[in-house]
């Protein structure tokens, strides 16, 4: 990949989430970034809740990105419309836009600018029926679900996190784009840097926002369940942005931290724990938290639910943590198996070799590249 072969590339990429939380720093920061040294020219168009921060316009600006920051406005389903129109506007001539989501692909066919990439996050409104309770009504669900059609129907080109989505989507829609890829989360392998060594006492770390999706009440349990035969010290990370002040999972301590500073709190733990509601539906096998793949790139295993996307395969592929079926039986058999793995000195290799094999920033750019060149041809 030479900076000649791409330097002609005129990218808009949109989203409708923030850049400077959560998913926005750990996913769009590291690839925009990629992408631009890569000697593209790239428009980036975002919705930020706060004012965006001075050092991270100048990070862009040194990059030769050019980010248009709209204005977040509150939740709600008339919002999420009144967005599709203004991202809209915002799209500017470019060769192809890169949407990340259901909206932004919306609004990108729309602007009828240039081929739209769908880049398939989740399943979209069958999530937020799961995570907000008063979006259950038939009506609503079909209005989303009438913006995931379009963007099915309309785009050029598809990617999506999980390999196991796509049967899902083969069924929904009467036609995808025949030009797809599939890139999970991605992680920046240079920032999260294998650490061996293990902390010297057991500390489990839960980190990020803990919506209704994730199944706190299973993750206490296995808590519970290890806590038997292990002296466990429980940690969460809270970022800025979660409403929720505690977990309930026997934390003992909460504090708060910013993606930024992931990569060197990950290493002083011993293991991760991401479990989503087991009926949480066909968005499971959309999903794929980012949490997972830092953990495992630092060398840490994780505690993870099943059917969660890819990640029953990837788990058992390299032994690199457990998964939960809600079972009393699979919650002994796995919080043993989470102590021998914890014992285990081979442990954090194995899981970064997983990492190293499903998560890497370079081979998500790399497979982006290339289907950016298919759809431009």
């Amino acid at each position: 990949m030479t900076m000649k072969k791409y330097e002609n590339y005129d990218l808009t990429y949109a989203t409708i989430d923030s850049i400077s939380e959560g998913v926005g720093s750990s996913q769009i920061i590291p690839l925009i970034s990629s992408l631009s040294e890569l000697g593209l020219k790239i428009n980036l168009i975002s919705y930020e809740k706060d004012k965006p921060s001075l050092k991270l316009k100048e990070h862009f600006k040194s990059i030769g990105v050019q980010w248009n920051a709209l204005e977040f406005v509150s939740h709600g389903a008339l919002n999420k419309i009144e967005r599709v129109y203004s991202l809209k506007q915002a799209i500017p001539r470019t060769n192809l836009i890169h949407a990340r989501s259901d909206i932004p692909a919306v609004s990108a066919y729309a602007s009828n600018q240039a081929p739209v990439l769908w880049d398939v996050r989740s399943l979209w409104p069958d999530q937020k029926v799961m995570i907000q309770k008063n979006l259950g009504n038939r009506s609503l669900y079909r209005l989303y679900r009438g913006l995931e059609n379009i963007a099915a129907t309309k785009s050029s080109g598809m990617s999506t996190l999980t390999r196991a989505v796509v049967p899902i989507l083969e069924q929904r829609h009467k036609r995808l784009p025949s030009l797809r890829t599939v890139v999970s989360t991605v992680v920046d392998l240079d920032r999260f840097r294998l650490i061996d060594s293990m902390p010297r006492n057991t500390r489990a770390l839960f980190s990020g926002t803990y919506n209704d999706y994730y199944d706190l009440d299973l993750s206490s349990k296995f808590m519970d369940e290890l806590s038997k035969s292990l002296v466990i010290d429980t940690h969460w990370a809270r970022p800025p942005e979660s409403n929720t002040a505690s977990l309930g999972v026997g934390e003992i301590e909460v504090f708060p931290m910013t993606q930024f500073g992931m990569a060197d709190l990950i290493p002083n733990y011993s293991f991760g724990v991401s479990i989503c509601k087991l009926d949480a539906g066909p968005s499971l096998a959309a999903a794929m938290p980012t949490k997972m793949a830092e953990f495992l790139a630092c060398g840490r295993p994780i505690v993870i639910n099943r059917g969660l996307g890819d990640m029953d395969s990837f788990i058992e592929e390299f032994n690199a943590g457990v998964v939960l079926d809600g079972t009393l039986d699979n919650l002994q058999a796995s919080a043993g198996k989470m102590a021998s793995l914890l014992e285990d000195p081979e442990t954090p290799f194995r899981c970064r070799a997983l990492a190293e094999k499903y998560f890497n920033l370079e081979f998500g750019v790399k497979n982006y590249l290339e289907l950016y060149s298919k759809m431009l041809s």
